[in-house]
């Protein structure tokens, strides 16, 4: 009988197949094992192993369901700088950086165009002025014929319509003069307060209209915390309210204070769907404008469990904790944690009430391993 060779690609194809009917389902009983509380190593390898540890019996209790939003530190009399006029930028007298006194000249805006205007207006004032003494002379004239029964009446109304209309005309005149004249004292804008110019947003030669933002000024007034935060946050706060905002000072180090809710912008930014939020900042504190701060939001209130923070075990970028089973050894459950509190760490998921999760240890935990009690006596987890 003819023996037929196997294929070296045919064998090789089928050699892979077969390691994947025995790795996946191994991979697979691992998985469910850890995320059921069940070992992830053998209890054989550890049974005689025995380590001192603390540990603590966590319930379930009422936590805070908190929102952050990032926030920034504000000078409260901070403004926009703008022109009043159009024109292009001539001079900028100022950097960002720089402190200016109140008054103290900022920048120039070029005049030509309202001189222009200026000569123009005059021109037209002229003319309506000689326009006036003509229809008032005829006015005049005509009133004293239509009194000597000269004229008719409706003759006598038509010059009066017409000085009426001159005199508008003049009057008209008049204030686009002065209009125009006063947009000269619109060219050199001055600071309306004494500050800090933080920002700059235009460059010599470029087109200023009405309104537009030119520099932007920092008063050294009160400082304040401005925060956009969503719908779901902004229907929870008033004024009024304490905030927690945290923040790092100057050595980098964690740090906190509470804040009143000052002022809220009920208007929601068309594009971010955000609303603004203004908070106090103690006066003692060394904050200033341009930090950055966290600023937290109660939602509402959740069943969760605390844990200290140093339970909490990190094995191949997943979190766990080790637990207290019926024969007092160690086991391994992944957990999904949630905000820390302090020095603990709200647990969301992966833990029940009565649970015995070890906090401190004399020696290193592993599945299997026999617990007895530390220095430390056992008690509760606060929630």
């Amino acid at each position: 009988m003819m023996q037929h060779a196997t294929h070296p690609l045919l064998s090789q194809v089928t050699d892979q197949r077969l390691a994947r009917r025995l790795v996946v389902p191994l991979l697979a009983g691992l998985l469910l094992a850890g995320c059921g509380g069940e070992p992830t190593e053998q209890p054989s390898a550890n049974a005689g192993a025995e380590v001192q540890a603390d540990w603590i019996t966590v319930d379930a209790g009422e936590v805070d369901d908190t929102a952050l939003f990032p926030g920034t530190v504000i000078a409260s009399d901070q403004s926009p700088i703008a022109s009043r006029m159009m024109g292009y930028v001539r001079e900028i007298n100022v950097r960002e950086g720089e402190t200016v006194e109140k008054d103290q000249p900022l920048l120039t805006i070029d005049q030509s165009d309202v001189d222009s205007q200026i000569r123009q207006a005059e021109a037209a004032l002229a003319k309506a002025r000689s326009g006036l003494a003509n229809a008032r002379s005829n006015y005049e004239r005509f009133q004293r014929l239509y009194e000597e029964n000269a004229v008719p009446k409706q003759q006598f109304e038509q010059m009066r319509t017409a000085y009426e209309v001159a005199r508008g005309d003049f009057e008209a005149a008049q204030a686009a003069v002065e209009q125009a004249r006063s947009q000269v004292n619109y060219a050199q804008i001055r600071a309306p307060f004494a500050g800090t110019i933080v920002q700059r947003m235009v460059d010599p030669g470029q087109l200023a209209t009405p309104g537009q933002p030119l520099l932007m000024l920092m008063g050294s007034g009160d400082r304040e915390v401005q925060v956009e935060v969503d719908d779901q946050a902004y229907a929870r706060l008033d004024e009024g309210d304490s905030l927690e905002v945290s923040y790092r000072d100057a050595d980098g180090n964690p740090a906190s204070f509470t804040a009143e809710v000052l002022r809220l912008v009920s208007a929601a930014d068309p594009i971010t769907r955000t609303h603004t939020v203004k908070l106090s900042v103690p006066t003692e504190l060394s904050l200033t404008p341009g930090n950055f701060v966290t600023v937290s939001v109660v939602l509402d209130q959740k069943a969760a469990i605390l844990v200290p923070a140093g339970a909490i075990h990190d094995r191949g970028g997943m979190r766990g904790v080790f637990v207290l089973d019926e024969e007092d050894r160690a086991r391994f459950r992944l957990v999904r944690v949630g905000q820390e509190r302090g020095d603990q760490v709200v647990v969301l998921a992966g833990l029940r009430d009565g649970d015995r999760v070890i906090t401190d240890a004399q020696g290193r935990l592993a599945n299997g391993v026999r617990v007895v009690s530390g220095n430390a006596a056992e008690g509760d987890a606060s929630s």
